[in-house]
């Protein structure tokens, strides 16, 4: 039997958002005996998740991007790739992928892998012309849903890299393993026991959509007192929300939970989930609460339409418009037969279309088909 083949996960961050939580979950399925993994990351203080890669047996190194810029990461990386026996560098995200391009065939890596998370007109432009200018220097890129493959295609001049569409996944047993009660929540956070209660998991940030939840939110408090959202995740937002959330006069109703390593078994106590963002590629707590049972109002954006059937396993309403969003929440609240019908219609449906092992199992085949050549 060949040894296996070096490969390099690479990402700017092992935080808690939805690429590197995709990651850190599907270490189990990992052909380990095919492919010596290691991880590398850009960001130190975005390190979350580094003890479940290690308790794993994987390799973990910082290339601590802020210390002497993108030159100096570089610098780390081939240093870290030709000490590692690294054949394969897989990035995720775009400061990833360019610097994997910039630096890793340089270092001695023969292939590179890239998988774009999001639609890419809304990255930064920096980052959307360093993108399309190394595009080429992939050989495979892989979008997570068929509206970021569309997306994606326009970029680079010329010969193109192989393109697959994979989209993310989830681990449906273990989520559902570590599932809170509804009432245990209630409790926990001081709500009332007839509580209607709807999470958003989400980092604090523009493209979440957060200040057109809490229009909507106070849309919804008016109708029904009953309801409480609670909002898990931190970010730069953090404080201008929590004022707007004052000034709406949703101080009883609105909690925000701040990092939660449970944030996932919440929204298994959710009468509804919420997604209300701006743009997204797939979002990976979408998948999640699907899978849980949950109901979700979400938007109309990215990859979303493609797992989320309207009226079937959820709502789906425009992004940025406050009014349907309340609408959808308080037309489901009003109806827990057709909630329950749609959980059970998304938990069927993410188990036997999005389901760990087989996404696993397609990114594997990227890598088995570019080194053929």
């Amino acid at each position: 039997m060949s040894a296996p083949v070096g490969v390099l996960l690479l990402i700017k961050g092992l935080g808690v958002g939805g690429a590197e939580r995709l990651l850190e979950r599907a270490i189990p399925y990992l052909d380990r005996d095919r492919y010596d993994y290691h991880v590398a990351y850009l960001l130190p203080w975005k390190d979350a998740l580094v003890p479940a890669f290690r308790a794993a047996g994987l390799p973990v190194s910082c290339l601590e991007f802020h210390r002497g810029g993108i030159l100096s990461a570089g610098r780390r990386l081939a240093t870290l790739v030709r000490r590692e026996g690294i054949s394969l560098i897989h990035a995720h995200l775009p400061v990833a992928g360019i610097l994997a391009r910039l630096v890793g065939r340089r270092a001695g890596a023969r292939w590179l892998v890239y998988t774009e998370h999001n639609v890419p007109a809304r990255y930064r432009l920096a980052s959307r012309l360093l993108n399309a200018a190394t595009y080429r220097a992939n050989n495979a890129v892989i979008a997570v849903s068929q509206e970021v493959a569309a997306r994606v295609r326009a970029y680079g001049r010329g010969s193109r890299p192989y393109l697959a569409t994979i989209p993310n996944a989830v681990d449906a047993d273990a989520l559902a393993a570590h599932a809170r009660d509804r009432s245990d929540v209630c409790r926990e956070f001081g709500f009332p026991a007839d509580t209607h209660l709807v999470v958003h998991v989400a980092n604090l940030v523009p493209k979440k959509g957060h200040r057109y939840l809490l229009a909507a939110a106070s849309r919804v408090a008016r109708a029904d007192p009953r309801v409480r959202f609670l909002l898990v995740g931190l970010g730069p937002l953090a404080e201008a929300l929590s004022l707007e959330a004052s000034r709406l006069g949703l101080n009883g109703q609105v909690v925000f939970a701040g990092f939660r390593p449970d944030a996932v078994a919440l929204m298994g106590a959710a009468d509804i989930v919420v997604l209300p963002s701006l743009h997204e590629g797939l979002p990976v707590s979408l998948l999640e609460a699907m899978a849980l049972g949950r109901p979700v109002v979400a938007t109309r954006v990215g990859g979303v339409p493609e797992v989320l059937a309207a009226d079937e396993t959820g709502m789906l309403v425009e992004p940025a418009d406050s009014a349907a969003l309340a609408a959808a929440i308080l037309d489901l609240l009003g109806d827990a037969g057709r909630r329950s019908r749609m959980g059970e219609a998304a938990r069927r449906h993410v188990r036997q279309r999005y389901g760990m092992a087989g996404m696993v199992a397609a990114v594997e085949e990227v890598y088995a088909r570019v080194m053929a050549g």
